[in-house]
């Protein structure tokens, strides 16, 4: 057998520590492991991760120089070859596969080499779609820790790892750890020698300091070089990831084939720090949006490569913060302002990416009109088909007798609806197709609709219901108590509510797959409130407790569509107890199936807690139901309840326990405001492809903006302003303001503009 030795140092750029440390460790983890392998010619040291590398870069160019040398002489080995070693589950796949591009665009450059072994030692699980995102670039090979044997059983330590795309490279699972604390490296030996399929002869054993840095000390070289032939049929030789590989690589079509993913560990970070996770979700789609705006609206490539360069720097501050540690909610109170700010940084990048792309597209292809436009572009490669929802600046006019149409004048339904501002601001929807790629220019018109006649409405709303022709949901104070579809109610007792449940695990819920402490509280509210009711969209809108923290329900429905839209707003106060949706179905479901990072895959029903992205779907009988989500991301199905954990609230970087010095100055998780936006799908049978393209589009919607060509408007507007009454006319008048407005006019001459029933009252 040969034990191949993996010289590492394991590096958390940013956990127990500040992102600045990172910094520190990387700096001094290079140049010890520059240093071992001066003094070891025997030696090999194993890195990956180009931010490490480009830390030292520009902090240390002389220790990168020998780093470079180190790499060209085969004693330096880079593998992995990502940005950072990122959570593989709560990513979205198009920051995935951004890992990759950018960390092999930066080895190649600087080193010149292709690293094809994917490396996350010590990701908190891996969905089963990751196979086919690692072979897509081209890696035949991946080494993790994380689940261990006493939490998901293997048929060998080595194994075809098969996606559900097809997509398949070699897994290799470290038995023991990927780090050493003794300089004694005979147990870790040992325990990879047993652990290793008999058959192939090869294994790999990790050994160094590591989580913050260090990497190999010269007693464990000294220790592999004395006992190189020291254990029985065995060989210890300094090796790489990749020599282990390649030895192996003859025995692929004997080893077995792995098909699933591998979960569970630490479920609780699939929820905790709610906000971190939804920042990095709506991140990483507004990146990916602009993506898709520089490939099909930016025609001048010199522009389009610019655009592009600001768009990769964006995305390397959301590759940092898709690390593991980060992205999983465990780092300590300190760490999140530098996390959010690094957020914060790329998302307004890439809405300045976004205007720029779209307004000046819109100037150099759109046909000049004289009417102010609506300009709407659906970005992405599938067709769009929804509800517009804009605020067109009238200065401060009223709506009054606006209408919309198509360029060629067709009249388009709209509805007014609440503006976000309290103010004289108008806000309208309107219902719009487009196919992928497509734009559209709306109108807003002045004058006489062509038509008397009210649109077409299935709408119905009231404080005990809210329906269309495809689904009516009942309502109580606890949430939606009833959901009917083709006559039949889809929901058991119970219904959809929200509950607080006990959570006395660790940030990370070390030592459990599920959360079955009680329910402690079950939200009530005071009743529901139609909010809106019109042609096109209906809404109620539900207030009230739950525990300590106050909730505000609300529940969408648009004309002639099958979905119900879920908002779910609340100030969360809470300690040691987790907030969760659950929705009790009419009866247990046949099949689930749950969306991944580019992917799905079905899972068996229980209490066990799933990492989740995008959507998931249960089969009742002859109906599926959907629930398509941005911003929740655990769940279970246990019977007829299918349950989604929203927020959690242990201490931050709480590991069960206290530190010596111990003053109770306590930081909790997940306090404060957060917003869900859920929809509900009901059909026949909703297809993977069409969630996965609502889920998408979801998070990127289409963009939407004003356009002006210098608009025909009468002096006042459309209406006169509200804002201005006759009382301040004359006072203006008096004083001289408004002469360049009213000219020779009296006051008498304009009187009856502010009189009459929209007039406002006098101060």
């Amino acid at each position: 057998m040969i034990v191949h030795m993996i010289g590492n140092a394991h590096i958390d750029p940013v956990w127990l520590w500040s992102w600045q440390a990172g910094v520190d460790e990387a700096l001094a983890t290079f140049r010890s492991a520059a240093d071992r392998c001066d003094e070891y010619p025997e030696f090999v040291f194993t890195r990956g991760e180009s931010w490490l590398f480009e830390q030292v870069e520009r902090i240390d160019p002389e220790l990168f120089e020998e780093v470079r040398r180190l790499v060209e002489s085969g004693r330096w080995h880079i593998t992995g070859g990502q940005y950072i070693q990122p959570d593989v589950n709560l990513s979205t796949v198009m920051g995935l596969h951004r890992q990759i591009i950018h960390g092999q665009r930066y080895f190649k450059d600087r080193f010149g080499v292709s690293p094809k072994v994917g490396y996350n030692v010590d990701s908190f699980g891996h969905p089963a779609t990751l196979p086919d995102v690692l072979a897509a670039h081209g890696y035949a090979g991946y080494v993790f820790h994380r689940p261990g044997a006493h939490q998901v059983e293997l048929p060998a330590q080595t194994f075809r790892w098969r996606g559900v795309g097809g997509g398949e490279v070699i897994g290799f699972r470290i038995s023991t750890a990927y780090v050493t604390f003794s300089d004694d490296l005979y147990g870790q030996i040992m325990l990879s020698i047993e652990a290793a399929n008999p058959e192939l002869g090869h294994t790999m054993c990790f050994y160094g300091v590591g989580n913050h840095g260090g990497g190999p000390t010269k007693a464990n070289i000294e220790y592999i070089l004395e006992n190189a032939r020291s254990f029985p049929d065995t060989e210890l030789r300094f090796s790489t990831p990749q020599a282990f590989f390649d030895a192996i690589e003859q025995y692929r079509d004997s080893l077995p084939v792995v098909t699933d993913e591998l979960q569970h560990t630490f479920p609780g970070c699939y929820s905790v720090m709610h906000d971190i996770k939804q920042q990095q979700q709506r991140g990483e789609h507004l990146l990916d949006q602009c993506g898709r705006l520089l490939e099909g609206f930016v025609d001048d490539e010199e522009e389009r490569r610019e655009l592009h360069e600001r768009l990769d720097v964006a995305w390397e501050d959301l590759l940092f913060t898709e690390f593991h540690d980060v992205l999983a909610g465990t780092s300590i109170p300190a760490a999140w302002d530098s996390i959010r700010a690094m957020q914060g940084r790329a998302r307004i990048t890439g809405e300045e990416i976004a205007v720029e792309t779209t307004r000046r597209w819109a100037r150099r292809k759109l046909p000049p009109v004289a009417e102010q436009q609506i300009v709407v572009i659906n970005p992405d490669e599938a067709p769009w088909e929804g509800m517009v929802e804009t605020e067109p600046f009238l200065s401060f006019d009223a709506w009054g007798n606006r209408w919309l149409s198509d360029l060629e004048g067709r009249p388009i339904d709209f509805q007014a609806v609440q503006p976000d501002a309290a103010a004289h601001v108008e806000r309208v929807i309107f219902p719009l197709s487009l196919a992928g790629g497509q734009s559209a220019q709306v109108l807003v018109r002045t004058g006489k609709h062509p038509s008397s006649e009210a649109p077409d409405t299935d709408l119905e709303a009231s404080s005990t219901h809210i329906a269309n022709g495809h689904l009516r949901a009942e309502l109580d104070g606890s949430g939606i108590r009833r959901l009917i579809s083709c006559g039949r109610d889809l929901l058991g007792e119970g219904g959809v509510g929200l509950h607080l449940r006990r959570d006395l695990t660790d940030t990370w819920t070390f030592h459990t797959d599920r959360f079955v402490d009680p329910v402690e509280a079950i939200l009530q509210t005071e009743g529901w409130i139609v909010e809106e009711t019109g042609p096109l969209r209906a809404r109620a809108r539900s207030e009230g407790w739950l525990g300590r923290s106050t909730v505000r329900w609300t529940l969408t429905l648009h004309r002639d569509e099958p979905r119900i839209h879920i908002r779910v707003e609340i100030n969360f106060s809470e300690r040691f107890k987790l907030l969760q949706m659950p929705v009790h179905l009419a009866a247990p479901p046949a099949r689930r199936t749950d969306g991944l990072p580019g992917g799905q895959v079905e899972r068996t029903a229980g209490q066990t807690e799933w990492p989740v992205q995008g959507w998931s779907r249960v089969q009742l009988e002859d109906r599926q139901l959907a629930i398509v989500t941005g911003d929740a991301y655990s769940l279970s199905l246990d019977g007829d309840r299918w349950q989604w954990t929203l927020l959690r609230s242990p201490k931050m970087a709480w590991g069960g326990g206290e530190p010596v010095v111990y003053a109770g100055r306590d930081r909790y998780t997940d306090q404060g405001p957060h917003t869900f936006d859920f929809v509900l799908c009901v059909g026949g049978h909703l297809e993977d492809t069409m969630l996965h393209t609502v889920a998408r589009q979801q998070m990127q919607p289409p963009v939407v903006f004003d356009r002006y060509e210098g608009m025909d408007r009468p002096p006042w507007g459309n209406n006169p302003p509200r804002a201005l009454w006759l009382g301040a006319v004359e006072r203006a008048l008096a004083d001289g303001r408004m002469g360049h407005v009213l000219e020779n006019e009296d006051v008498d001459a304009v009187r009856p503009l502010f009189e009459g029933p929209e007039r406002d009252q006098e101060e």
